[in-house]
């Protein structure tokens, strides 16, 4: 399946995206970073889009969310 990751570098603020293609959401955000950092961009995933246009939710952040400090 073919994703687009949108994001953003995390020292400049530079727009990044480009299409991934992938089987999961969070295999598509591993190989966006990988190929970021061979173009010396150091991204954070603001957005995976998938087909139809569909945002799709991020399930990493999901589950940080769900874990309370103690």
């Amino acid at each position: 399946m073919t994703y687009l990751i949108v994001g953003l570098d995390k020292h400049t603020f530079v727009p990044w995206h480009e299409n991934v293609c992938a089987t999961d959401t969070a295999t598509a955000k591993l190989l966006a970073h990988r190929r970021a950092a061979a173009q010396g961009i150091d991204i954070v995933v603001a957005a995976v889009i998938g087909p139809n246009l569909s945002v799709l939710p991020d399930r990493d952040a999901e589950r940080a969310g769900s874990y309370k400090a103690a």
